[in-house]
This record gives C-alpha cells, sequence and structure tokens, in this order.
C-alpha cells in the first residue's frame, strides 16, 4: 500500500513538472514573439490588394514602396526564430514594387506544407547593413480565414489567416496548430453530375434511340446521372481507403439536389471547406445508333491554372480506365485536357468550375438572374480547387460498355492522380 502512494505521489510530482515545463516553454515564446513584433518597422509597410485561398493554396497581389537606402527585399513567413521565404513575381518601377505570389490561381504559398507554430507575413529588407522587417496591411475587403489541412495519418492541422494587431499596427498572422478536422468539415467533395430529376443523357446499350419516355424497345436504357453516382461512390470509397474525407453532393441515385444554396451542387464544397472539388459527368454527341466516332477523356480545368494535377488525371484515368484521351478537338488546351469559357474569353462556361472557385474564376451567380438561387460563394475568396471530368461517351456503344464494366477502375485512376499530385507538392 505504502509503494502503491509513493507510485502515485511520483507520478504526480512528474505530471506537475511536464505542466511547469510546458507552460515555461509557452512563456518563452510568447515573449521572444513579443520582442520580435516589437522590432518590425511599422512606419513603413506594404499593402495587400488581393488574397485568395483556392484549394491548397493561398495566393496573394500586393505593392510597396521601399527608401533608397533599403535593398533586396524577400517575403517570408517569419516569427523571429523560424523563417520560410515564400517565392513571389516581383517588379520594380523606381523603387514603387508591385508583387504575386504566383500567376497561376492554383500555385502561391502551399498551406499544407506549413508546420505548426505562429508566423507573419512580412517582407524582409536590407537597410545600412542590417535586417529590417515590414508588415503587410489589408487593402481587400476581405477578413480572416480557417484552413483545415488534408488528413493525413488520420491528423490535421487548424490554420487560421487572421489579421492582427500589435501596438496598433497591423499584421498578417499564420496561427497553426495540429487538430481534427470538425464533424460538418471534409477533405474533397465529389459531385455525381445531374441527379434524380435530371438524367442528363439517357441511351441505349445497342445504340438504338430511347422513345420520350427513356425506354428503349430491345435493351437496357441507362442514365448518365446513375452512371455518374456509380463511379462517385466508387471514387469515394478508393478516397477514403487512403485516409481521406470525403463528402458526396447527392448520397443515393434517385436523390436530388439544388445548383445554389446551403449545400447544392455548386455550393457543398465550399460549404465543408473542402480542399478539391470532383465534378463526373459522361458525355454525348446525340448522334443515334451509337456509332458516334467521337470518344474518349475530358478534363476541364478553370483559367489560369496549372495543369499538373489535370495531367496526372488524364494519365492515371486512361489507364487504370482502359480508356483514351478525347477525340474532340473544340476547347482543348493539350492531350486530354480542356477549358470552355464564355464569351468574354476568362470565365469558366462550366458553373462546376466557374462558382466553386469564388474570385479566383470570376463566379458570377449572384441572384440577380432570378432564374437561378443565389450563389453565396460568388464573391468568395476561400474556395475549393474545381475539376470536372467528362469520362467518356456513353452514346458510343463500345465505350459505354467499358464505362459499365469498370467504373472502379475509373474510380482508381482519378485517386491514385490526386495522390500522386499531393505528394509531388510535399516535396
Amino acid at each position: 500500500m505504502a509503494k502503491r502512494k509513493r507510485k502515485k505521489k511520483k507520478m504526480k510530482v512528474i505530471f506537475l513538472l511536464i505542466i511547469l515545463i510546458l507552460g515555461a516553454i509557452s512563456i518563452f515564446y510568447i515573449i521572444n514573439r513579443k520582442i520580435f513584433l516589437s522590432q518590425i518597422n511599422y512606419n513603413m509597410s506594404g499593402n495587400i490588394t488581393y488574397y485568395d485561398r483556392y484549394g491548397i493554396h493561398l495566393n496573394f497581389k500586393g505593392d510597396f514602396k521601399l527608401k533608397d537606402d533599403y535593398s533586396n527585399p524577400t517575403l517570408v513567413l517569419s516569427n523571429g526564430k523560424d523563417e520560410f521565404i515564400v517565392d513571389w513575381d516581383i517588379k520594380n518601377n523606381n523603387n514603387h514594387y508591385s508583387f504575386k505570389t504566383s500567376k497561376y490561381i492554383n500555385g502561391g504559398i502551399n498551406l499544407e506544407k506549413l508546420t505548426s507554430g505562429t508566423y507573419y507575413l512580412l517582407i524582409k529588407v536590407n537597410s545600412s547593413n542590417k535586417i529590417t522587417y515590414l508588415p503587410l496591411i489589408n487593402k481587400t475587403t476581405y477578413s480572416d480565414i480557417t484552413y483545415y489541412t488534408l488528413t493525413k495519418n488520420g491528423h490535421n492541422k487548424k490554420i487560421n489567416i487572421t489579421w492582427d494587431k500589435y501596438a496598433g499596427h497591423e499584421l498578417l498572422g499564420f496561427h497553426i496548430t495540429n487538430t481534427s478536422l470538425p464533424n460538418d468539415v471534409y477533405d474533397i467533395t465529389i459531385d455525381p453530375g445531374h441527379d434524380g430529376n435530371d438524367a442528363g443523357m439517357i441511351v441505349c446499350a445497342d445504340g438504338s434511340v430511347p422513345n420520350n419516355q427513356g425506354k428503349c424497345y430491345n435493351s437496357i436504357a441507362y442514365k448518365e446521372s446513375d452512371i455518374n453516382f456509380t463511379v462517385a461512390k466508387a471514387l469515394q470509397n478508393e478516397l477514403e481507403k487512403m485516409g481521406f474525407k470525403v463528402k458526396l453532393t447527392r448520397e443515393s441515385k434517385k436523390a436530388t439536389v439544388p445548383t445554389y444554396g446551403k449545400m447544392g451542387s455548386g455550393t457543398t464544397a465550399n460549404t465543408t471547406k473542402s480542399k478539391f472539388n470532383l465534378a463526373l459527368h459522361h458525355n454525348s454527341t446525340n448522334i443515334p445508333g451509337g456509332m458516334s466516332s467521337t470518344h474518349g477523356l475530358e478534363v476541364y480545368v478553370a483559367g489560369d491554372s496549372k495543369f499538373d494535377l489535370a495531367r496526372l488525371l488524364v494519365k492515371n484515368i486512361c489507364k487504370y480506365g482502359n480508356t483514351n484521351i478525347s477525340t474532340k478537338k473544340e476547347f482543348k488546351t493539350e492531350d486530354g485536357i480542356y477549358q470552355r469559357f464564355s464569351d468574354d474569353g476568362i470565365t469558366p462556361y462550366y458553373y462546376m468550375i466557374r462558382e466553386i472557385g469564388g474570385i479566383a474564376t470570376h463566379a458570377y451567380v449572384d441572384g440577380s438572374n432570378k432564374d437561378y438561387d443565389a450563389n453565396p460563394y460568388y464573391n468568395s475568396n476561400d474556395t475549393a480547387e474545381g475539376y470536372l471530368m467528362e469520362l467518356g461517351y456513353i452514346d458510343n456503344v463500345k465505350e459505354l460498355k467499358n464505362i459499365l464494366n469498370n467504373p472502379k477502375g475509373y474510380a482508381k485512376g482519378i485517386a491514385l492522380a490526386l495522390q500522386a499530385y499531393l505528394k509531388n507538392v510535399m516535396k
């Protein structure tokens, strides 16, 4: 009994020591942070004129002016102890500088690579043979962003990107802690195109033309919406096996889903703070007889995008789906990759790309057109990265058969493409 009491007492002492040590470390970092913040030159500052989170990247645009004795400006994330250089494209016109962190909407600061701690986005310059830090202040209409990293080995980080105050001065802070995803936050959203009220294209297995009721006389009728859902469920299974938390915009073949509103096909990704939205469709040419010569995969992407993930999607879907790139030439950017724009040549045509991306993709459905509900995220700077995939032409009899026989192959190709992309960007 005495030994047990001594053991309990010893454990209490160890526990208290751990608490004291952790408290001392916290106080040390708080003091160091305040010392670092006090050394920033608040008499000069840069401006953030644009910023957004698109997928896993955070992108900034801004400007600043330097005195003649200031040189070699660098954009950094720093806390006075740890420091990371942020790549930027910078232009100088007589000491008036303009910058952007990437020319691509899916470029900039990779939020997945940030480590735990508190950092500040600052301009680092040389002045009289010493280092000086300048703050960046918010000249946009946007405020804070909360980002949850993709699930990795069952763990996540929460990144609060906030416009902080120090002694009445503004600066941009990154506060990064270990956490787990809240119940209503997801990694990836999948939209199985169309729904129980909108079948999309209806085709007959033998290539004949269905009647006005969507029935086939001598073969089985297939709805595009059902095929989309089958692949979506297979993709959800593949991604969940990889450890991701996945949300479908509809949970059954018969379920219906609005376009906008809080949890629509075009809004679920942003409501759930997903990092990627994958819209699955199947194409058609409406040529009767099932002998359409057009066939193959088309991956649609937003303008000003890097094609790293798109190229991997094309490669892996073709491999595991046992298919080929599309023979369609209209809107083609490179093999298997397509960009379709509205008349202005900038705004994406498909709402599942345009409206998902908010300001990064020129979303505009604000409710002024009474034929559509408003997209609550049309003016958002905190959005998912969207891809729309036309997986094949179901009015091509040969391709329809392949799609029906191998939905898991298409799903595996998409999942492995995303996995490979994330591995590459984490290097």
